[in-house]
């Protein structure tokens, strides 16, 4: 079966990657064995053996990334007729009678609500072009409930394989790692001045941020800033971390909260979809805290107190809803999709 990807956040050489790129490398990794997969992407992407690529111009701006190269990405889709058209977004001008599977990580709608500027401006224009996306769409996935809802997707599928498990090794001094951006939805400014608060109060904690390079300059002097690691740089991280925090405005779905569970660490994370979505799976005692404003500074502190080991009970509680959500993301039950949109074509 040939399978083409639209896969315009493929992670690219000497750019920061966000969840969603990851995600797609992880994903390929694991259907390139499954079937026949072309991914087009930006010709700066990141190679991977087994998979094919076809290459677009790198974007010149914001108009060039979501607008300019979405149409390319469609007169290429025009040239190979493939089975099954995947797309992760950037599917404007579409040709008909190919199969169209949409995932929908989040809503461009609510990114717009938690966004400034033209950027804010900019996303309201993409909600309009997600809604015609779904109607276009065979089958549509969503990664957590809140694109179910406001895309009418047919399922629910988490973007999340889990990781590769190792020890634990805690910092010697408490150690809070951030993964994002100081400024925008992730709302690392947050973090800091939480870590600051509590610094203040006679507690050596460090902070570590893995986040764009461009952003290295936001943080104060004291605030360990990381870019363009590989994934088992990161994963070392978070073996050496007490907590990871992650205050977003807004989240689809959240995989650093995941992440750090699957490492044997807590997370304290602000409520939005993707957030809530998670807290609803597990268990009460599964070590994942919903807070945001001061309480968000009071489950730190707590959280900090207790020293950075989970106990039996937030392991397994932990473990479960890993289990659960790796099983509803299956790579067979995406290609089971795929047969069901060629069957009906």
């Amino acid at each position: 079966m040939q399978v083409a990807w639209i896969a315009l956040e493929w992670p690219r050489e000497g750019h920061h990657s966000g969840g969603v790129g990851r995600y797609l490398q992880r994903l390929a990794e694991r259907m390139r064995d499954l079937v026949d997969l072309t991914v087009i992407c930006f010709d700066d992407a990141i190679p991977m053996e087994g998979v094919n690529f076809v290459r677009l111009p790198a974007p010149r701006g914001r108009f060039g990334r979501y607008y300019t190269s979405a149409i390319r990405a469609s007169r290429v889709l025009r040239r190979m007729v493939p089975d099954v058209v995947h797309s992760h977004g950037d599917d404007l001008m579409l040709p008909r009678g190919v199969p169209l599977i949409r995932t929908f990580y989040g809503s461009s709608l609510n990114e717009a609500r938690s966004s400034r500027g033209l950027r804010k401006y900019n996303h309201y224009l993409l909600a309009v072009l997600e809604q015609l996306s779904a109607r276009r769409a065979f089958v549509k996935l969503g990664i957590a409930p809140e694109s179910r809802e406001l895309m009418g997707c047919d399922a629910i599928f988490p973007p999340y394989f889990g990781v590769d498990r190792a020890p634990t090794d805690p910092a010697p001094e408490p150690m809070v790692l951030f993964v994002g951006s100081y400024e925008g939805r992730k709302q690392g400014h947050v973090v800091q001045s939480a870590v600051e608060a509590l610094r203040r109060e006679g507690r050596g904690i460090e902070l570590t941020v893995v986040g764009p390079h461009t952003d290295a300059s936001s943080w104060a002097p004291w605030v360990d800033h990381r870019s363009g690691m590989s994934d088992a740089e990161v994963a070392q991280l978070y073996r050496r971390a007490w907590v990871l925090v992650s205050p977003s405005a807004y989240e689809g779905f959240g995989i650093p909260v995941l992440e750090a569970l699957d490492h044997g660490i807590a997370a304290i994370a602000y409520p939005n979809p993707g957030s809530t979505y998670l807290r609803s799976l597990a268990e009460d005692d599964a070590p994942l805290i919903l807070a945001e404003g001061a309480e968000f500074v009071q489950a730190l502190r707590e959280r900090i107190d207790r020293g950075p080991a989970l106990s039996t009970r937030e392991r397994e509680s932990a473990t479960e809803l890993i289990e659960q959500v790796k099983r509803d993301g299956s790579p067979h039950r995406l290609v089971d999709y795929y047969h069901r949109a060629v069957g009906a074509r």
